[in-house]
This record gives structure tokens, sequence and C-alpha cells, in this order.
């Protein structure tokens, strides 16, 4: 009998293909799934590096206040109804121009993106979107939307807390349901009219500004928007120019806050100035009185001129307050009795004044008085 022994399989004969055959095969590379970085801000407000597709992914978890901003674009920009799509849909669009800005090299976050194209939206006046329905972040968006637009800085309104935005929100709700009114005359078929009294649209825009406006204390100048304080400034130069600096400040601020709201204007004020500037400056009210555009300071620029002149001093430093000006203007006061003097009077009392004892020109005066007596003496100047 005759003994087979088995032998052990070599490794290439477990492969069906031969060596030359193994090494002619290609393997398609991995593929390294790209990621776009976008900035974001931690939570000590520095901007660090974060993956732009788990950030959109982080839209549920955003707070209200984040949610309210979103909201706001959303009414602002896209003129929509902030709802829950809509925010959503702008988020990512967001982060897709944060992808481009972080690109490019720029370090902006979402909201620095976001806010630039809310303020740089076109203005838009009176009710643009009609809601059926007002959630507490729509009426944040439109609360903050009125206030920016008022002129109101992001945050600048001390007293607007959250307990504003609950109240505020509880306000919108109760309006919108009772709804305004308004009145409209229609005609009849047989050609009689009736007034009757209608539904209108609800104006969340105005009620927002007016539920602002209703929180401001004149006498606390950080609850001022820059639209008031602007108003502020123009006010005082009015003033300053009609001799009326003696009003208060809670008294300016408040026709600053008038004028801002359009319930008064500004030649409306001009009219009142005039009058009370004609009342401290008796002998320039007929001038003021035919022409109410004149200020005080427009009549008493001629003096004002002569005493920069005479003085070597910058006109724009010469109040109607300034005493040897005021007393030239209005030599009796208020009374009017006694005329004020002529042109040459008042050159020869800014001459002969000592703040013109240290002028270049009477210097020079002096010195040439000085050469020509010495010469009269005989010192051979």
């Amino acid at each position: 009998m005759t003994r087979y022994r088995k032998t052990k399989k070599s490794d290439s004969a477990k492969s069906p293909l031969t060596v030359s055959e193994e090494s002619s095969v290609s393997y398609a590379p991995k593929q390294e799934k790209t990621i776009n970085y976008i900035w974001m801000p931690d939570k000590n407000g520095n901007l660090v590096k974060k993956d732009a597709a788990f950030v959109k992914r982080s839209f549920a978890s955003l707070p209200k206040a984040a949610q309210a901003v979103l909201a706001d674009y959303v009414i602002s920009v896209q003129n929509r109804q902030p709802t829950d799509a809509a925010r959503k849909t702008a988020f990512n669009t967001i982060i897709d121009a944060a992808i481009d800005a972080f690109n490019e090299g720029k370090k902006q976050s979402p909201w620095d993106i976001l806010d630039i194209q809310i303020n740089n939206a076109p203005k838009i006046s009176g009710p643009t979107v009609t809601y059926e329905v007002y959630d507490k972040i729509t009426t944040d968006a439109i609360l903050r939307k009125a206030a920016r637009a008022i002129g109101f800085s992001e945050g600048g309104f001390g007293q607007f807390g959250e307990q504003d935005l609950v109240d505020f929100f509880e306000k919108v709700q109760t309006a919108s349901r009772e709804g305004a009114k308004k009145t409209q005359e229609i005609i009849r078929p047989d050609g009689t009219k009736e007034i009757v009294t209608i539904p209108a649209a609800f104006d969340a825009d105005a009620f927002a500004q007016n539920y602002i406006w209703s929180k401001v204390n004149i006498a606390d100048p950080k609850t001022l928007p820059t639209s008031v304080l602007s108003q502020v400034d123009v006010l005082r130069k009015i003033l300053r120019a009609n001799g009326l600096s003696y009003l208060s400040n809670k008294e300016i601020s408040n026709y600053a806050l008038q004028l801002t709201k359009k319930e008064i204007q500004v030649t409306d004020l001009q009219r009142q100035f005039n009058e009370k500037a004609a009342e401290i400056y008796p002998l320039f009210g007929d001038r003021l009185k035919a022409n109410p555009s004149l200020t005080v300071m427009d009549l008493a620029e001629p003096y004002i001129n002569l005493m920069a002149k005479w003085w070597e001093i910058d006109a724009s430093t010469i109040d109607l307050d300034n005493p040897d000006l005021d007393k030239f203007l209005r030599p009796d006061g208020t009374a009017g009795k006694v005329p004020m003097g002529s042109i040459s009077d008042w050159i020869n009392y800014l001459k002969t004044h000592p703040n013109a004892e240290k002028t270049s020109w009477a210097n020079e005066a002096a010195g040439s008085l000085a050469t020509a007596f010495a010469r009269m003496s005989g010192f051979g100047v």
C-alpha cells in the first residue's frame, strides 16, 4: 500500500489572482470630508473657529434673544412673517454668508453679518406684514425693530428688560384682538351717504414705538435715543442763537422728544423762540417779529465780528451772554427804553477796552508811538 504525504498549500495558492494581476488592480482614494468654518463668539465674546455645519444644526437650541434677532431680520429685510421655518432658512443663509466672510479673511460672526444686513435694509414705513398670531419671539423682534427705528442702539435702552418684553407681548395680543377702528364714508345705490365704522389694520410697528416712547424718561439722558439727542443738539443751537440758554435740560429734552415724535415742527419752535427773543431783546423786537426766521445772533453778527476783529479772538467763541456785548445790545436790560450806541461807539469801546491792550495792532501802535517820541526827543532812532 502506497502512502501519500499531504503537502501544505503555499500562500500564493490561496488567492485566485496572480501577483501580476494583483498589482494591476487600482482602488479609489478615500474621499476626505470638506469642513467649512465660520467665526462664532464664545461665552466671553471672543471669536473662535467653528464648523459651519455643526452651527447650522444648533438652530433649535438658539436662545430666545437670538431667535428674536433672526425674526427681526425676516421682518426688516425679507418682509415676511417670522415663522420658525422662515427663521431657520434665514439662519442657514446667514451661516453661508459667514462662510464666505471666513474664506475672504473677514473676522465676522453670523450675528455681525445679520446686524449689517438689518441696519442697511431699506426703511419701510407703515405696516408691511399682516400677522395672524403674535408669538413672543415675533413681538420681541417687532419691539427690537421699533427701538432701532427710533434711534436706540442695541442694548442701549437701560429700562428695557425681560419684564418689558413680557408686558409688550401681552399688550400686543390684547390690542390686535380688539383691533383698531376707522370711520369711512360710503355712498348707497340711492345716492345717500353714510358714515360707517370698520376694522382697521393693526399697526404693530406704530404700537411698538408708542410703547417705547412711554418708557422714555426725559429727565434721564441715558433713556434718550440718538434721534432725540440729535434734536437736542439742534435745539441748543437755536436757543443759543436767540439768547435763550436759560432753558433747563428737561425743557430742552421735552421739546426734542416732541420733535422726534413729530408732535411739533422745528418751524413752530423757531416761532416760539423768536417771540421770546423779542421780549428779552426789545431793541430787536420789531425786526424779529417782521422776520420770524431771523435770530438775535443774526442781528448781532456785525457787532460780534467787530469784537472778534479788534480783540483778535475767534467769533465762534462769542455768545450773546458775553457781558460787554450784552450791555451794548441791551443798555437797560429788557426795558428797551435806552437805545443802542452807533457802530462808531462800539468800535471806540472795543479799541479802548483793556482786552485790546495785548492785541498785535495795539502793540504795533505803541511801538510806533515810542519810536516817534524818541525821534522827537533827539535820540536818533
